[in-house]
C-alpha cells in the first residue's frame, strides 16, 4: 500500500478527517436519520483509527529494517568481537602441551567460531525479508550499491517469487512465509496452528520439520501472534525442566518454574498456594509423609526391574529391545542403571532380555494361521 506521500502529511490528513468525522458526530439531525447516519461515521472513524495504527505499525517496522541494514557493518563488527573474545577463552581453557593446543577442547568451539558473524546473527533469507520491507516492497538489489551492506550482499534467489506453504499448499508472498532449515516454508496461519498444537502436547514440542526443529526465536518471532509466543516460551521453560512441580489445588494445577521453589516448597504463581516438592502435595511442617500409592506403584517397579525417568519421574518397563530408553518428556537414560544416556558403561543390549525375545517370535510363529476367507462368514 503506497500513498506517495510522507508519512506526516498521511498523520495531518487522517487527523483532519478524524476531526471532521467527529463534528458531524456532534451535530443534530431529524429524527430517525441520526441513528443511522451515526453508524456510519462511526464505521468511518474506526475506519481511519485503524489505517493510522497500520501506518505506524509500517513506519516502524521499516525503522526497524532500515536499522539492521544501514548498521549491518556496526553488528558485523560487534559479532566479530564477541567471536574474538569466545575464541580466546576456548583457547585459555584448552590449555597448551608440547604438540600446541588440544585439538579435542578446541574442536567444542571451532563450529561457531567459523561461522559468518552476520549468519550467526541473522539468516541470509531474513535478511532479505527485512531489505524488502526497507525498500517498501521492492526486490533486495534495488538498494543503492553505493551502500556497503548492498554492494557485498549476494544476489537474491527467490525474493520476487511466491513461496508455497508445506501444511496448505497455498502460495504467499515472501515475506509472508518462514523458510526451515530444511528448506521447507509454513505460512503465518500453519505455523501459528502448529505451535498451538505443539504448546498443548509435549510429544511434539518444539515444532519441528523434517526433524529438525523450527528457528522460533530472534526475528523469527514476528511470524507468530505475541500470546502464541508468551504461552511458547512459558511451555519451554515446562518442557525443559527436570522433576517438574505442578500446583496440587486440582483446579489450578498450574506449572511451578525452579524460581519459585524454596526449601523444598514451591509457591504457585498463579494462586499463590504452597505445594511439597517431595510429595507433590499441600506444604507441611516436618518430614514428608510418604504417599502410600505412589509407594505402592514404586515397590512394584522395584520387584519387576522397572526404571524412573530421571527428569520426569515417570516409571517405565522395557520388555524388548535396547537399553537406551526415549522418554515421552524426550530425556534420555539407561534402562540398566538409570542414568543419563553415555553417563555410564552399561551394555547397550541384555542378553536375558534377547532370549525372551527370541523365544516370544518361536511362540507366535508356531502358532498356526487362520485364513483369512474364514474371517468373512464363506
Amino acid at each position: 500500500m503506497e500513498y506517495g506521500v510522507d508519512q506526516e502529511s498521511l498523520d495531518l490528513i487522517i487527523e483532519l478527517q478524524l476531526q471532521d468525522a467527529q463534528n458531524l458526530i456532534k451535530g443534530k439531525y431529524r429524527e430517525g436519520e441520526a441513528p443511522d447516519f451515526e453508524l456510519a461515521l462511526e464505521c468511518f472513524n474506526e475506519e481511519l483509527e485503524s489505517l493510522h495504527t497500520v501506518l505506524h505499525d509500517r513506519a516502524m517496522t521499516r525503522s526497524v529494517a532500515r536499522a539492521v541494514v544501514s548498521d549491518a557493518d556496526i553488528i558485523r563488527e560487534l559479532v566479530h568481537q564477541e567471536e574474538q573474545a569466545a575464541r580466546d577463552r576456548v583457547l585459555a581453557l584448552s590449555g597448551f602441551n608440547a604438540d600446541g593446543v588440544r585439538e579435542d577442547e578446541y574442536a567444542q568451539g571451532r563450529e561457531w567460531m567459523d561461522m559468518d558473524p552476520m549468519e550467526q546473527f541473522m539468516s541470509e533469507d531474513m535478511t532479505d525479508k527485512l531489505i524488502i520491507l526497507f525498500n517498501g516492497g521492492g526486490e533486495p538489489s534495488s538498494i543503492a550499491e553505493s551502500s556497503k551492506m548492498g554492494s557485498q550482499a549476494r544476489p537474491s534467489r527467490e525474493t520476487g517469487q511466491r513461496r508455497r506453504c508445506i501444511v496448505c499448499s497455498e502460495e504467499f508472498p515472501f515475506v509472508d512465509t518462514l523458510r526451515c532449515p530444511c528448506s521447507h516454508d509454513y505460512c503465518r496461519g500453519c505455523l501459528s496452528d502448529y505451535v498451538s498444537k505443539a504448546i498443548n502436547d509435549e510429544s511434539i514440542f518444539p515444532p519441528r520439520c523434517c526433524g529438525q526443529p523450527i528457528p522460533i526465536d530472534g526475528v523469527n518471532q514476528i511470524f507468530i501472534p505475541a500470546h502464541l509466543i508468551g504461552k511458547y516460551r512459558a511451555k519451554e521453560l515446562e518442557f525443559n525442566s527436570e522433576n517438574r512441580t505442578y500446583c496440587h489445588v486440582p483446579t489450578c494445577s498450574a506449572f511451578i518454574p525452579s524460581q519459585f521453589i524454596k526449601d523444598e516448597v514451591a509457591t504457585c504463581i498463579k494462586c499463590r498456594r504452597k505445594t511439597c516438592v517431595i510429595c507433590k502435595d499441600a506444604s507441611h511442617a516436618g518430614d514428608c509423609p510418604k504417599d502410600t500409592a505412589t509407594a505402592n506403584v514404586l515397590r512394584v517397579a522395584a520387584d519387576n526391574g522397572w526404571r524412573r525417568c530421571y527428569s520426569c519421574r515417570r516409571v517405565v518397563s522395557l520388555s524388548h529391545g535396547c537399553n537406551h530408553i526415549y522418554c515421552y518428556c524426550r530425556a534420555e537414560f539407561c534402562y540398566t542403571c538409570g542414568k543419563r544416556w553415555k553417563t555410564c558403561g552399561c551394555e547397550l543390549w541384555s542378553e536375558d532380555m534377547l532370549v525372551a525375545r527370541n523365544a516370544a517370535g518361536q511362540r507366535a510363529a508356531a502358532v498356526p494361521r487362520q485364513p483369512a476367507y474364514q474371517g468373512w462368514g464363506l
